[in-house]
């Protein structure tokens, strides 16, 4: 005689590997975090002395303007709550987790607080760094010297 096979059974047969599943998954995620927080910490500790100052100065040197090189380091520390300090080539999306509208609003805001207006098209490129960021905004047209 053939017994009923119900759901339970199976279940209960199925237990094993999906505790083994479950657990690979959880252990997975937890190797991923100490990761990134290792990663964090060495960054923070190689960048110990870099500040504001410096970070305006290091791109002063390649023609950058100081004033908008401050104004995009306090915009991502204060605003986009950045906890490292930030240099020039960090990445907008990996280094400082910065998605596509944090991107665009961050152009927004700091092209307002500049007093320069937004011109679609103006660089052919993809903001990837944080010297990206600074060059868009520097590129843009100041508003009162836009010819209509």
């Amino acid at each position: 005689m053939i017994t009923p096979y119900t759901v339970q059974q199976w279940l209960g047969e199925q237990f094993l590997p999906l505790l083994l599943i479950g657990f690979s998954l959880l252990t997975g995620l937890a190797v991923l975090f100490v990761s990134v927080k290792s990663r964090r910490t060495l960054l923070a500790r190689d960048r110990s002395g870099h500040t504001e100052e410096t970070f305006a100065t290091d791109l002063a040197a390649y023609g950058y303007d100081p004033t908008i090189a401050r104004a995009t380091y306090r915009y991502l520390q204060d605003q986009q709550k950045t906890a490292l300090p930030i240099e020039p080539l960090d990445d907008l999306d990996s280094d400082l987790g910065l998605d596509s509208d944090d991107v665009r609003e961050a152009i927004r805001e700091l092209l307002a607080e500049s007093g320069r207006s937004y011109l679609p098209g103006l660089l052919d490129s993809p903001l990837v760094t944080v010297v990206d960021l600074v060059r868009t905004i520097q590129a843009s047209p100041r508003r009162g010297a836009m010819v209509a």
